[in-house]
């Protein structure tokens, strides 16, 4: 009896482990563990040469210290000792179990972006298992469920990394970018499809964006030289439609290169575009010559002038697409040009009104010139067509921006730009509700007039999309829109989180973060303990202010409110600061004419009653046209609400800009325009309080990106503040 019973429980344990890895693993190379010989016996070494994962590693070593402590045990037992029998295990349930855990756990343990999914999937699993100890039975000391309990334990920690790890907005703004390529890809496919009668797509392997660029026609490719022949033939019709000009117009444009084939394509589009120009300079050249020599001739005139020459050169430039005649007679596009689609989608409105559809590119379902409802469908038509035209646009001119800022500086800087980036994160959501409402709004007419009515053994108009577009225009929708985890959903949600990730309500967070981080390598730099570990020979650090510049940097910086690492700490020195020499110094700040739409005029207040005259205190120094003093820079109090002195700087009035210098008044750290730069101005007693952009860390002048800074500097006395005050009303005027 025991015999049958020990002959059935390998078989049981494989059953009920397959059904186990079938619930819990997706991972198609994992999913059969029975009808394989792929999870026999491997090596007990590790096999994995650098990790990112440690608790995968250390599951995978645990995996590996079962095996090798596991032997064959007799159930029979002299006293208390049980006698164990050499036997390796090559091919049994719990090999075949732990082979693939070990070869997940090998595969993942280098990644440093494993999925929550997969952990969860592999976590369950072994929590199934161990919910089966009665098929498990334990003999050695080292178990099997005692060794998937320890696995177990360590994917639990995984998957509280994994869940803990914060999503950046750099990383954010690329899963938008990719979704969105997602969602305009399978858009472009659905409106081929589902509307139209372009029966030349059953033949196209693909309909992604970069595969349809192959079937483009040559005149206007964007990207000539992944042109195939066959595919221009097949789909020349359809192209040359009103319907696929428009589609292809969306995909000839220099931004859809951009957005689906990066730097490479664009850098490739543009040789074609050089290449194009000059075979039509030559060409209107030629023409040119020719026509000059006719008329030497013919003794009417001399060679054509330059303009002549550059008017040829754009009339071949700009041709029209050539055109051909139906068999009705109708005038029907041949090739297609670039042109602008609002005007191509115009043109073809206009011929729609007037009753023209041979070459519409429509199924026959929608061509009643009469029927206000069709109208309706081919308005949501071209809306969609000019929807996804305006995304391609948005996110390959302004959101790829956006992206290089967050790549470049973090999510501070996202954060700074949240002024510009949630407004703009709005609009995009404007058009990509739109984008969604008109395909909804297609689908449900093609669904009406040809699906259902066809399921239905219904008359359904001609010319009618074939069956095999109709399935491939379903799953188009289905993944783009009406699907339960449909690229537009996911796309509404990751801009959702952007906006979240980049409010400016985490800047304090941000900052203070940052400012910790400061604080704490300050101390622990400075401390016996770490000089004793790095020794004598470790250089001196200088402050952490001058370690992006040398002597007589001149550059503007940021202002060091993030890396302050003495906030609140009184100066108890006097400072003898050091003025560089200004006459030599350039202006950084350069205005350029669009600039002047920015322009803030700034609210100059003067709440003191003393002359405005200035003193002739060695505190303030004017000679010729340069004003500078030395005065307190004040900060609000931790304890209350008056402003406490922090330290003292050195602020100085040149060529129509005030100049900041850092404590200690080696370099400047912020030079501001009166007119451009300072939002408010005021003087009150002693104090001078103002307003400005200043650069934040890590930027530059010319990334155009600035932070809001409010200063408060005490001068010694009325006078002193008034004067100064005095000064830059004056330039602001």
């Amino acid at each position: 009896m025991s015999k049958v019973f020990a002959s059935k429980m390998p078989a049981q344990q494989l059953d009920a482990l397959q059904t186990m890895v079938t619930k819990h693993i997706v991972d198609p190379s994992l999913r059969d563990i029975v009808g394989t010989a792929d999870f026999t016996a491997t090596s007990t070494e590790r096999g994995v040469l650098r990790w990112e994962q440690a608790h995968l590693v250390a599951a995978l070593d645990v995996l590996n210290a079962y095996q090798r402590d596991r032997r064959s045990r007799s159930s029979c037992r002299v006293g208390s000792l049980r006698l164990g029998k050499s036997k390796e295990f090559a091919k049994d349930p719990r090999t075949r179990i732990i082979e693939l855990l070990k070869r997940w756990l090998r595969t993942h343990a280098g990644n440093a972006n494993v999925s929550e999914e997969e952990v969860r999937g592999v976590c369950g699993l072994c929590r199934d298992i161990l919910n089966h100890p009665a098929l498990f039975p334990a003999r050695n000391p080292r178990s099997f469920l005692q060794s998937v309990a320890e696995v177990y334990d360590h994917l639990q920690l995984q998957l509280r990394e994994v869940l803990e790890r914060d999503r950046t907005c750099a990383e954010l703004a690329q899963r938008v970018l990719s979704l969105s390529r997602n969602l305009i890809s399978d858009a472009v496919g659905f409106l081929l499809l589902a509307p139209s009668d372009f029966r030349q797509t059953d033949t196209l392997p693909s309909l992604e964006v970069v595969a349809l660029w192959q079937s483009l026609p040559d005149l206007g490719h964007p990207l000539p030289g992944r042109a195939d022949a066959q595919l221009q033939r097949t789909m020349r019709d359809a192209w040359g439609s009103d319907c696929g000009g428009v589609v292809a117009a969306v995909l000839s444009t220099p931004c859809c290169v951009r957005l689906f084939d990066g730097a490479r394509g664009e850098e490739e589009a543009s040789k074609a575009i050089e290449a194009r120009a000059a075979s039509s300079r030559a060409i209107a050249l030629g023409a040119a010559s020719s026509r000059s020599i006719a008329l030497e001739d013919d003794g009417l005139a001399p060679a054509p002038e330059v303009s002549t020459v550059r008017a040829l050169v754009r009339a071949v430039s700009l041709r029209t697409p050539e055109r051909g005649r139906s068999d009705e007679g109708e005038v029907v596009s041949s090739s297609f040009v670039a042109h602008d689609v609002s005007a191509l989608i115009a043109e073809a409105v206009a011929r729609f009104e007037r009753g023209s559809f041979r070459s519409s590119g429509l199924a026959g379902a929608f061509r009643d010139p009469k029927d206000a409802t069709q109208a309706k469908v081919r308005q949501s038509y071209f809306e969609a067509a000019k929807g996804i035209h305006d995304l391609i646009y948005l996110l390959a001119e302004v959101l790829v921006q956006f992206h290089r800022i967050s790549d470049g500086m973090g999510d501070y800087g996202m954060i700074r730009m949240s002024p510009w980036l949630h407004p703009f994160l709005d609009a995009l959501m404007d058009k990509l509700n739109c984008l969604k409402g008109s395909l909804e709004h297609i689908n449900e007419a093609v669904e009406s007039a040809y699906v259902l009515a066809r399921a239905r053994q219904g008359r359904v108009e001609k010319p009618a999309p074939s069956d095999r577009m109709c399935s491939r225009a379903h799953a188009c929708i289905e993944r783009a829109v009406t699907g339960r985890s449909s690229h537009a959903k996911a796309l509404g949600q990751a801009i959702e989180e952007l906006k979240a990730r980049s409010a400016p309500e985490r800047l304090p967070t941000v900052t203070g973060s940052l400012g910790d981080a400061c604080k704490t390598l300050q101390v622990i730099l400075q401390s016996p303990e770490f000089r004793d570990s790095v020794g004598d020979a470790f250089a001196n650090l200088p402050p952490l202010g001058d370690a992006a510049g040398g002597a007589g940097q001149t550059q503007p910086r940021a202002s060091t409110g993030l890396l302050q690492l003495a906030d609140g700490v009184d100066s108890d020195t006097d400072v003898e600061p050091r003025i560089a020499e200004l006459e030599d110094e350039p202006r950084i700040v350069e205005l350029e004419e669009e600039s002047v739409a920015m322009k803030m005029s700034p609210s100059f207040e003067c709440h003191s009653e003393r002359s405005t005259a200035p003193s002739s205190r060695e505190s303030q120094i004017t000679v010729g046209s340069v004003t500078q003093a030395e005065v307190w820079n004040c900060t609000a109090s931790r304890v209350g609400r008056r402003l406490k002195r922090r330290d003292q700087r050195v602020i100085v009035v040149h060529d129509g800009c005030l100049h900041i210098y850092e404590k200690g008044g080696a370099r400047v750290e912020a030079v501001m325009d009166p007119v451009l730069d300072m939002s408010t101005c005021a003087v009150r007693l002693c104090m001078l309080s103002l307003a400005a952009r200043r650069l934040p860390q890590g930027a530059s002048w010319e990334d155009g990106v600035f932070e809001h800074a409010e200063y408060s500097f005490e001068f010694d006395s009325v006078d002193f503040a008034a004067a100064f005050y005095s000064e830059l009303k004056s330039i602001a005027g």
